[in-house]
């Protein structure tokens, strides 16, 4: 029975009672929820930070790379621009010899011909 003066005092009492034990429950919960939203904050910290240094030593690794893609690319390149004087020079004797034979021939045809109208006739 309640002491109060109308039953709607014992079921507002009764009410009162409970949100009282709610609310320090929450207050508990809120906690608890406040500290593990603290360690997520800080385990995605270091998350980042841990994402921070690992593109540091990506960048670093792909500018090395570059640096020596580079340094290939030009050894490539030298070694291009070598066998391409080679070929000229190999060229350059192939068209010599190339004109020393025919003018040696035409300087012997023109020897034949010089020759034939000369002492022949």
């Amino acid at each position: 029975m309640c002491m109060r003066s109308s039953e709607e005092g014992c079921v507002l009492r009764e009410q009162q009672e409970a949100l009282k034990s709610q609310v320090g429950e929450i207050d508990k919960r809120l906690t608890v929820v406040e500290t593990d939203v603290g360690k997520l904050r800080s385990e995605t910290q270091d998350g980042f930070k841990q994402g921070a240094e690992a593109m540091k030593l990506l960048n670093v690794s792909l500018t090395n790379l570059a640096h020596d893609f580079g340094a290939r690319m030009n050894n490539f390149d030298r070694r291009i621009v070598a066998e391409k004087e080679k070929w000229g020079d190999v060229l350059r004797k192939v068209v010599l010899w190339t004109a020393i034979v025919v003018l040696s021939g035409a300087a012997v045809a023109m020897g034949v011909t010089i020759y034939q109208n000369m002492f022949v006739r």
